[in-house]
């Protein structure tokens, strides 16, 4: 009996030791496996700080200003090579700098941001064209030669000052909804926010020609030779343009893996989408006049300024309140480190019917930003 009870015992002692081993291994392995993930978690930044640049191409900020005087037919000589509303243009590209700072905490999907885009744009050009002047004239007049120069060659000048600078402010909150869907370290977040834009832009060109000379003889003396008719153009134009919004944006961004890994450091290709609609103000000031003049000597007797066209003064200011809907992407190749990473990227922003172009009526136009962009993000 008692070895009966002895060989149970044994049996069962067997059975928890067995047991035993099979909990102590499973555990290790459950340790080994976790710890890894364990230290990565722990070793991830919470805390991105993001710089960078960008150099963006600038459409639908301004609108040239046209007078009759700007394209005669047939062409005058100063006139060529010279376009009066290609100089009124914008500037077509801004530089700028932008900042973002990301918060993720620990142990969390959510991430949290706020980041600002500044850009600017000026242009200063000039341009002048003059053609030759009139051949000296040879005359004999009482037995002698004299020669006369003709001062006054055709011309036309065009000048513009461009100004613009534009800031976007960002807020947002966001969660990573797609863990996995690109890779171990790929990420997919979407993100809901406020949006904060404002757009400035100030101009002032010019144009002065006298396209053609024409020389006149009204007397034969040698103190009347200096004579000629010609026609005179003068325009100005100034313009100030802004648009000032707030309002909710939504965003996805994602990440993916291309090469390499986390620890030693991998290519990503990153790539996201977003959507806001600002509310606010849209406004236009606008002033220019024109004036064309034909100078004549119809005699010996003075100087005659007679009127082409009647001289044209206009001045407008308007403001209203516009609902503005803004779309915008991006792409990037990024190489990451642990706590580094470089990103040089391509983006496009649209702001829809953002901006009063025009001259003397309204006319909303839509503003767009695109162009790459450098970004150095370092984690804490």
């Amino acid at each position: 009996m008692s070895e009966l009870i002895n060989t149970n015992d044994n049996r069962t002692t067997l059975r928890w030791k067995l047991l035993t081993s099979a909990s102590a291994l499973a555990l290790a392995a459950y340790v080994s496996s976790t710890a890894p993930a364990g230290a990565e978690d722990a070793s991830r930044p919470t805390v991105w700080i993001e710089l960078g640049g960008q150099m963006e191409q600038v459409e639908g900020a301004g609108s040239p200003f046209t007078a009759p005087f700007m394209s005669l037919t047939p062409t005058p000589a100063p006139y060529k090579g010279i376009s009066f509303t290609d100089i009124q243009h914008p500037a077509q590209f801004a530089f700028g700098a932008e900042g973002k700072v990301t918060f993720q905490p620990e142990d969390s999907d959510w991430v949290f941001s706020a980041g600002i885009r500044y850009g600017r744009s000026h242009k200063n050009r000039h341009v002048h064209h003059q053609s030759s002047g009139a051949p000296p004239i040879h005359l004999t007049i009482g037995g002698f030669n004299y020669t006369e120069h003709v001062y006054g060659s055709p011309f036309a000048d065009a000048r513009t000052l461009y100004n613009e600078h534009h800031a976007v402010l960002d807020f947002s909150a966001g969660r990573d909804v797609g863990i996995g869907a690109f890779g171990r370290d790929g990420t997919s977040t979407i993100s809901a926010g406020l949006r904060i834009a404002q757009f400035t832009a100030g101009s002032s060109s010019g144009a002065y020609a006298i396209p053609s000379v024409e020389i006149i003889f009204p007397f034969p003396s040698r103190n009347t030779l200096r004579k000629a008719n010609f026609d005179q153009f003068r325009m100005q134009v100034h313009a100030e343009r802004s648009f000032e919004g707030i309002g909710p944006s939504l965003s996805w961004d994602a990440s993916a893996p291309l090469a390499g890994n986390a620890g030693d450091g991998e290519l990503m290709l990153d790539w996201g989408v977003d959507a806001a609609v600002l509310f606010g103000r849209q406004k236009a000031r606008t002033a220019h006049s024109t004036h064309a003049y034909k100078l004549t000597h119809p005699s010996a007797l003075g100087t005659h300024y007679g009127t082409l066209y009647h001289p044209r003064s206009y001045h407008s200011t308007r403001s209203r309140r516009v609902s503005v809907p803004n779309l915008g992407g991006y792409a990037a190749i990024s190489v990451k480190y642990p706590n580094v990473k470089v990103s040089c990227g391509y983006r496009y922003d649209a702001f829809l019917k953002a901006v009063d172009t025009g001259i003397d009526a309204t006319k909303k136009s839509n503003l767009t930003f695109n162009g790459p962009y450098v970004h150095v993000s370092v984690g804490f």
